[in-house]
């Protein structure tokens, strides 16, 4: 749905605005008006199919006799189509923003369903819209790296191998031995291994909160992972709930003074427990023991 309509400077002065007034008088430019907004708010691509008559005179408030404001706008043009099957004239040229309100309307909740749940759970929910958008076969048959990998960073140099790799071309080279690139000589950078998931995180978790971080273009590290310990400490909530809280608000990051009261105690029954938790934490990451001993 449209929150408003375009309508052109030159509606008064054109001629089929002059020939709709002389057939109906001058409030038949008003009801014209409210046509077009009623349209964009409410059939945004135009298409009045199953509308009669009568349905429209009254989406444009027309007063006057039943049926004449509907016959004079198809003899100005300003209506297509017959009984039942009117269209708006040219209205995704005068209107193109209205028209495509439906469908920028589906790819938001689409791209919102992904970002939120992931792309197989999206196609779930909108099987209509996955189908309409489902990727070729050739790309279907690629591996695809999504929130179901344990891993959620990419690894930079296998991304360099796959678009340096030396698959055959389309034609034969000239040259018996490839040309020598720039970079030939240097030593290869390492590689960098895929981020392991912390043990007291769940998989759920941790692959909707790889995905999300993936979706923001942030990257996973150490630091990060610190950092999210200390503040989901503040909060005293364990890594796994805070990173579920971040996940389920889809921001790009999170700190304990923002969360709000039910984030901070969903799960959790007894304020003595999240002080439990928080100790815990403390404990494993000064690497103490249950019994009080300092692990070598």
């Amino acid at each position: 749905m449209a929150t408003d309509a375009r309508i052109a400077v030159g509606l008064a002065s054109h001629p089929k605005t002059k020939k709709l007034i002389k057939r109906l008088g001058q409030q038949a430019a008003w009801n014209l008006v409210c046509l077009i907004l009623w349209v964009a708010s409410n059939r945004s691509d135009g298409d009045l199919s199953g509308m009669s008559a009568e349905d429209i005179e009254l989406a444009a408030d027309w007063l006057g006799t039943e049926g004449a404001f509907v016959s004079a706008l198809v003899d100005v043009r300003f209506l297509d189509g017959e009984a039942d099957a009117y269209v708006m004239h040219d209205w995704h040229e005068h209107n193109p923003w209205a028209a495509g309100a439906d469908l920028r309307s589906e790819k938001a909740k689409w791209n919102a369903l992904i970002k939120h749940h992931g792309r197989a759970e999206a196609a779930r929910l909108m099987p209509e819209y996955a189908a309409k958008h489902a990727p070729t076969k050739q790309a279907a048959s690629e591996p695809q790296q999504d929130s179901t990998s344990d891993s959620c960073t990419q690894d930079a140099s296998s991304m360099h191998a796959a678009e340096t790799s030396s698959a055959p071309s389309p034609s034969p080279s000239p040259s018996p031995s490839p040309s020598p690139s720039p970079s030939d000589g240097k030593p290869s950078a390492p590689r960098s291994a895929p981020f392991q998931k912390p043990d007291d995180v769940t998989d759920q978790v941790w692959q909707d909160w790889c995905q999300l971080r993936k979706t923001k273009k942030t990257t996973v590290s150490d630091t990060v992972l610190k950092e999210a310990r200390a503040e989901a400490i503040k909060a005293g909530l364990t890594l796994d709930e805070f990173l579920g809280v971040w996940v389920f608000r889809g921001s790009q990051g999170l700190q304990a003074e923002w969360l709000k009261p039910h984030e901070r105690n969903q799960g959790r029954g007894n304020p003595d427990d999240a002080n439990a938790r928080a100790n815990a934490e403390a404990k494993r990451l000064l690497g103490i023991s249950e019994d009080g001993v300092i692990d070598a």
